[in-house]
Parts: structure tokens; C-alpha cells; sequence
């Protein structure tokens, strides 16, 4: 195949996603259609739709650590319907519009690579990403203030869920070696916070104790981080682990399952446990 074949195929490529992008529009536009549109879906807003957003950014991210193509595309998709959700949201609003969410993400792409669409210049992968930094800082605020690394970390967790913040804080800040040295070191601090909860809830401190609990959380997404573990998808499976278990017990339980004792439900959970590690193939 030749360099113009290859051209053709992928202008043909592009020119089916611009048309199947401009169905999307009038689709998502009907959606929210004041009359002959979908009645959950008028009624939504940026603040209804969080959750769905990020059940949505869940099951892509389990998508990609299932290696499951079909899946990724999928889920990507529903991503991208939460975009154009808000995109409409905002038009209704009158707030922004789709094009103004393009125009500046283009306008971002481009200021922040200037070694691509400025002057062509191949650049190490560390330099580039010194390059976004410092671009970015300079869009944030003035160029000369020179932020501390709280100051931007402050400015990048923002905006975000809590959880993200902490994976963000965790690798920034064990780039200037704030790190941790091993597991043990991070179960003796677990350990450390754990017994700080405990005198927090037996002073009755509500605040303590939301404090304590937060650092008992924050540790945790630390482990995670070091355990190159995600602990949302780590979370879900745990979630459904634990329903697959539920639905044992409901099954022997039947009817009287309001009538289960504290310890009938620990000797249920025991046979749900052992019902499912019967079903889990053994290795050889």
C-alpha cells in the first residue's frame, strides 16, 4: 500500500467520523428536545449527572485492565455521551456551547505543544512533560509568580474527585522523593492512624473522628498507588463480590431473612464463602 493509498483511507476514515459525530449532535439534540424529547433526560443537570459520570469512567477503567476491546469502545462511547450530555447542558444554559468545548481543547493542544505545532523539535519524554507543566502554570496565573508545589497541587485536585486528588498529591509529590519505601512502612502508618480513629471515637470527637477516618482513607489510596492498584475497580469488584455472597444468604435465609440474627448472618456468610471458593477452579 502507498503513502497516498494510506492517506485516502484514512480521509475516507475521518470524513464517516465527521458524519457519524454530526448524527451524534442532532441525536443527543433530540434527547433533550422540549417537547418530543427523553423525559429523564431533560431534567438532568451537570450536578445529577456526576454519578452516572463516574460509573461510567469506573467500567471504562475496567474495560482496559480486562483487555477487552469491545468494552473499551463501548464504554468509551458512554464517556463520550456524557460529554455531549453536559455539552447540551450547557447550550440550554446558555453557558458554553460544543464548539467552545473543541476550540479550547484544540487551543490547550496546540499552546501546550509548541514542539509539534510551533517549531518541529523532538523532544524527550521528561522534556515534554516539563514543557506542559510549565505552560499550564503559566495559563493558571501570572508568569511572574513562581507557585510552590502545593500551590499547583491545590490548583489540580480542585476540581477533581477526592480520590483523584490523592493519586495526583501521591505521584507529584514522590517525584522530589516524598515517597514511600515499601508496604510495611505504609501498614505501619495504617496501623499509626488506625489507633488515632480509635481514641477519636472514644473521646466522641466528631471532628477527630472525620479527621482520623480521612487520614485511614488517604493512607489506604497511598497502598493503592505503591500496589499499582486502581481502587475504584478494585472497589467494584469487591462490591460485587460481596453481593454475590449476599445472594447465598438471602437464598437460605428466604423469607425470614429479617428474622437473621447477627451471628445467623456470620454463619451464613461463612457458607456463601465456601459455596463460592467451591466454584473458583484450583490451580494446578
Amino acid at each position: 500500500m502507498t503513502s497516498n493509498d494510506r492517506y485516502n483511507l484514512q480521509k475516507n476514515s475521518d470524513l464517516k467520523t465527521i458524519e457519524n459525530f454530526k448524527l451524534l449532535i442532532s441525536n443527543v439534540k433530540s434527547l433533550k428536545d422540549e417537547n418530543w424529547g427523553c423525559p429523564w433526560q431533560k431534567v438532568q443537570s451537570h450536578i445529577s449527572l456526576i454519578p452516572f459520570l463516574h460509573e461510567e469512567s469506573s467500567e471504562f477503567i475496567d474495560a482496559i485492565y480486562e483487555k477487552n476491546v469491545d468494552n473499551i469502545c463501548e464504554e468509551l462511547g458512554d464517556l463520550l455521551l456524557q460529554v455531549m450530555l453536559h455539552a447540551e447542558i450547557g447550550n440550554e444554559t446558555k453557558e458554553f456551547e460544543l464548539n467552545d468545548i473543541i476550540k479550547n481543547l484544540n487551543k490547550k493542544i496546540i499552546n501546550r505543544h509548541p514542539y509539534i505545532f510551533n517549531k518541529k523539535e523532538k523532544v524527550s519524554i521528561e522534556k515534554s512533560q516539563q514543557i506542559w507543566e510549565n505552560i499550564k502554570n503559566l495559563e493558571k496565573e501570572a508568569p511572574h509568580i513562581k507557585s510552590s508545589i502545593s500551590r499547583n497541587l491545590n490548583l489540580k485536585i480542585k476540581n477533581v474527585p477526592p480520590t483523584v486528588g490523592t493519586d495526583k498529591i501521591t505521584n507529584t509529590v514522590k517525584e522530589y522523593g516524598f515517597k514511600w519505601e515499601s508496604t510495611d512502612q505504609i501498614f505501619e502508618k495504617l496501623e499509626e492512624e488506625i489507633n488515632e480513629l480509635k481514641e477519636a471515637i472514644k473521646s466522641k470527637n466528631n471532628s477527630d473522628i472525620r479527621n482520623e477516618y480521612g487520614d485511614i482513607y488517604f493512607t489506604l489510596l497511598n497502598l493503592s498507588n505503591f500496589l499499582k492498584i486502581n481502587p475504584d475497580s478494585a472497589l467494584q469488584k469487591t462490591n460485587k463480590k460481596f453481593l454475590e455472597r449476599f445472594s447465598i444468604i438471602e437464598h437460605h435465609a428466604g423469607d425470614n431473612i429479617k428474622k437473621q440474627t447477627p451471628k445467623d448472618f456470620q454463619r451464613l456468610w461463612q457458607i456463601a464463602k465456601q459455596k463460592l471458593s467451591e466454584k473458583i477452579p484450583k490451580s494446578k
